[in-house]
């Protein structure tokens, strides 16, 4: 999963925003103090729970899209901030297209990276 959005300080803390979406990245571990600017967010979808209520430090609804079983894994593809964003879940925890599901994640398990260089922030 890769999402184009921004960095923003709000308050003292950094976000990645990407429309009405905000990720506080409070357990990120920048490699140096970031400017705020555009960015690209990384999340692989194996590290993302899904229904999983909202005791991770980031929690959204999100519609699913596409439903595509791969054998014992299936990958539910879902829109999160207007972009496309896939969750790996077993196959006995399979939605149906157009379900609301719940999704959570820990931002230490993400990557960003600058949006014009490329570099990992």
């Amino acid at each position: 999963n890769f999402i184009d959005g921004s960095l923003e300080k709000d308050k003292g803390d950094w976000h990645f925003v990407v429309e009405d979406v905000r990720i506080p990245l409070g357990t990120y571990a920048f490699e140096k103090e970031p400017t705020p600017g555009l960015a690209v967010f990384g999340m692989r979808p194996e590290h993302v729970a899904f229904n999983s209520g909202s005791g991770w430090p980031f929690s959204a609804t999100a519609n699913v899209e596409v439903v595509e079983p791969m054998g014992s894994d299936t990958l539910v593809w879902l829109k999160l901030g207007g972009q496309n964003f896939t969750v790996r879940v077993t196959s006995e925890r399979t939605p149906s297209n157009a379900d609301a599901v719940s999704i959570g994640f820990d931002p230490m398990r993400a990557s960003l990276f600058d949006a014009q260089t490329g570099n990992r922030l």
